[in-house]
């Protein structure tokens, strides 16, 4: 016959083993929750200022070839229209799942970029010159959010 205390040992080793082991079970997929959730935030910042360095570029190359004076050849015109409405139809899109991912500071930027789209402007300089602004704004604030929010303040064993 087993003596008691050795049975309760037993079931005192057992119940701190169990609890260690959940502990360590909570823990570890905590963490990679986290983890995972940041990559894929990481992704849709990196997206989106992809997309707003591709619309910058493109609108700065329409806008210094029209206040120049210049013709653009129609293959360098259509591509840089195609790099613009593309990284226009990606930015959008960030915009419409933004709340999903982005910090209200980097939705209100997104959403100030699409307002701007929708302007009304007397030339086709005064739009170039109103976009490129908007979109170099934008990219600038994003950069600057994407750091902020993305940040990693780690505390003993939680994450903020």
């Amino acid at each position: 016959m087993i003596d008691q205390s050795v049975l309760f040992d037993l079931l005192k080793m057992t119940g701190a083993g169990l609890v260690a082991g959940l502990f360590s079970a909570f823990m570890g997929s905590k963490d990679h929750r986290f983890k995972k959730w940041w990559e894929l935030r990481v992704v849709a910042y990196q997206a989106v200022i992809d997309a707003l360095s591709d619309m910058v570029y493109g609108y700065e190359s329409k806008f210094r070839a029209e206040i120049e004076g210049r013709e653009l050849t129609k293959e360098t015109e259509a591509r840089l229209s195609d790099l613009i409405s593309e990284a226009f139809t990606r930015v959008r899109k960030a915009s419409d799942s933004g709340a999903f991912l982005f910090s209200n500071e980097a939705n209100e930027a997104l959403a100030q970029l699409m307002n701007t789209w929708n302007d009304d402007h007397e030339t086709y300089q005064d739009r170039l010159d109103s976009m490129q602004s908007a979109t170099k704004q934008c990219l600038s604030r994003f950069v600057s959010l994407s750091k902020k929010d993305l940040s990693l303040n780690r505390h003993f064993l939680i994450w903020k």
